[in-house]
């Protein structure tokens, strides 16, 4: 996957790292360039913490089959993306991602 970003102001970097953690394909085969012109430090930290991030919510998002994995389409839910999937410790892990 190839990201084109521009300006950090017209295109916020968490836009992009919704953009990429929404990707549908499985993270193991996926890899993601992002290419960057004016943003510079601000993307790349961004996206780092992106990176780390992911490493919590895609295995959260696959265990519980939450959908959207968009992160602000799925904190805009009006429902409760764990309803109905509840396990043991899918409350304890919803709140650790929420927190996280």
């Amino acid at each position: 996957m190839f990201v084109s970003r521009a300006d950090p102001e017209k295109e916020p970097p968490l836009v992009t790292s919704n953009t990429i953690l929404a990707a549908e394909y499985p993270v193991e085969k996926l890899v993601c360039y992002v290419s960057d012109d004016g943003g510079g430090l601000l993307t790349f930290e961004a996206m780092t913490e992106a990176a780390s991030f992911a490493n919590l919510w895609v295995p959260s998002c696959r265990k519980y089959k939450i959908e959207p994995r968009n992160l602000e389409s799925y904190f805009n839910l009006k429902k409760d993306p764990y309803k109905n999937k509840v396990l043991s410790d899918s409350v304890k892990d919803g709140r650790r991602v929420k927190r996280d």
